[in-house]
């Protein structure tokens, strides 16, 4: 029974359908059968506290902070006397402990939860450097104290305790990644815009994508030449434009003397990416995914037509509601007021 906090209840001897042992006259001397039990609880005990990886001495000292430790005397007294069935009743100084109560005993002058030793609140930075020796994990070092010491939150402390160490974070093999920044939304269309070439079956394209609207032009490249890709992407600006920026990766279509002379004359910005990192230019990735999947269709005019009107979940509008202020007909039947222009709301 040392686990359990059993409650007694009285009931009338004529409601008993059988006579209870308790009920009988107790016999004065103690029987060799209570003998045995109490010497093999006596030996329990002394099993477990011989199975603390702690030292004679260091266990006197958890002792006499124990006795020092008002919060624990007063879990010891709820402990032997029994908890309130509300933990509204409990005082906030042992309301931690309240939803661990059924595994607190009290044993030889110290707490214990289940068999672990409930660590006075004192020793605890002393016993969570401990815990820590050696520089092992978070989840080593709760392993570690699962062998012999309890305290409410001690695995949060552990965690707390390790991702805080010094040492630990100097000696980390691996370094996380710095979050993803964002990046700024235009002020309107086609003022920033992104390219990028891939291949598909053999063949290379040019994608450009405007960060505003989302609205994706595709062009197939005869070759991979730079004179050619600064001619698509002239095609494309005559149709909308010189952008303020445009975005692109270190290439070699988009590197060279060619090119910037290309920029001053057309009067853009040009930005490029981190070499061997393309995440840096995400929004070009993206954007090649799409027209990837968009060329992949039996008919990929199609596609791309079906693309442009269709709302986006980032914007909530379609791409050709941005850029051109109306949707576009497709093959799926509109009422004609809704090819009617009207510009969405863009701030929104």
């Amino acid at each position: 029974m040392m686990r359990y906090n059993p409650t007694a209840m009285y009931v009338p001897g004529k409601q008993l359908i059988i006579a209870d042992t308790l009920s009988k006259h107790p016999q004065a001397t103690v029987t060799q059968e209570i003998s045995e039990l109490t010497n093999e609880i006596e030996a329990y005990e002394k099993a477990i506290h011989e199975s603390w990886p702690i030292s004679p001495t260091k266990l006197d000292m958890v002792k006499q902070q124990t006795l020092q430790d008002a919060e624990l005397q007063m879990v010891q007294n709820y402990v032997m006397s029994g908890w309130p069935k509300y933990a509204a009743k409990v005082p906030n100084k042992v309301k931690d402990y309240y939803t661990s109560r059924q595994h607190l005993t009290v044993s030889k002058g110290l707490v214990l939860y289940g068999d672990r030793i409930v660590v006075p609140r004192m020793m605890r930075s002393e016993m969570l450097q401990r815990i820590h020796d050696g520089h092992q994990g978070i989840v080593k070092c709760r392993e570690r104290a699962r062998c012999s010491v309890w305290w409410p939150g001690v695995s949060k402390h552990i965690q707390d305790a390790v991702s805080t160490c010094k040492d630990c974070q100097e000696s980390k093999p691996i370094q996380k990644r710095e979050p993803l920044i964002t990046t700024p939304l235009p002020s309107c269309p086609w003022k920033r815009v992104a390219a990028d070439i891939c291949e598909l079956n053999k063949q290379n394209l040019l994608v450009v994508v405007d960060y505003f609207s989302r609205y994706i032009e595709i062009a197939y490249l005869n070759d991979m030449s730079g004179e050619t890709t600064r001619a698509k992407l002239k095609n494309i600006f005559a149709r909308w434009g010189c952008p303020n920026e445009l975005v692109t990766d270190n290439g070699p279509q988009f590197s060279g003397r060619a090119f910037v002379q290309f920029s001053k004359e057309y009067d853009f910005r040009h930005i490029t990416s981190s070499p061997h990192y393309p995440q840096a230019n995400g929004e070009a990735e993206r954007a090649v995914q799409t027209a990837k999947r968009i060329l992949k269709q039996t008919d990929p005019f199609l596609a791309l037509l079906v693309y442009r009107p269709t709302p986006l979940q980032a914007t909530g509008v379609s791409p050709a509601q941005i850029m051109l202020g109306r949707q576009i007909r497709t093959t799926v039947p509109t009422l004609e007021a809704n090819l009617q222009p009207g510009w969405p709301d863009l701030h929104k």
